[in-house]
């Protein structure tokens, strides 16, 4: 390997501070990252698997709204939802 200033080059990414971090580190900053994005507010990762109608449902209402995601249109189901749980209360 070749030397640059005392030590030897290693392939890959340069770390961004001044030492490289550990994988413990990485993950506890990746965690931070998507729990805290920049605009404030915090997401919560929700992984499922969806019955059979429900399924059928979600590509129906996705091809009514062919300009939203799944993730859109699961987003503004469950907001609907308990905004009309809440009125009945």
């Amino acid at each position: 390997m070749t030397e640059v200033s005392g030590q030897p080059k290693r392939p890959g990414r340069k770390p961004k501070g001044d030492r490289p971090m550990t994988s413990a580190e990485r993950v506890a900053a990746s965690r931070f990252r998507r729990r805290y994005t920049d605009g404030g507010t915090s997401g919560k990762q929700v992984s499922v698997m969806l019955s059979g109608p429900a399924h059928m449902a979600l590509d129906d209402l996705a091809e009514h709204f062919r300009d939203r995601t799944q993730k859109e249109i699961i987003e503004a189901a469950l907001i609907a939802h308990a905004k009309a749980c809440a009125l009945r209360d």
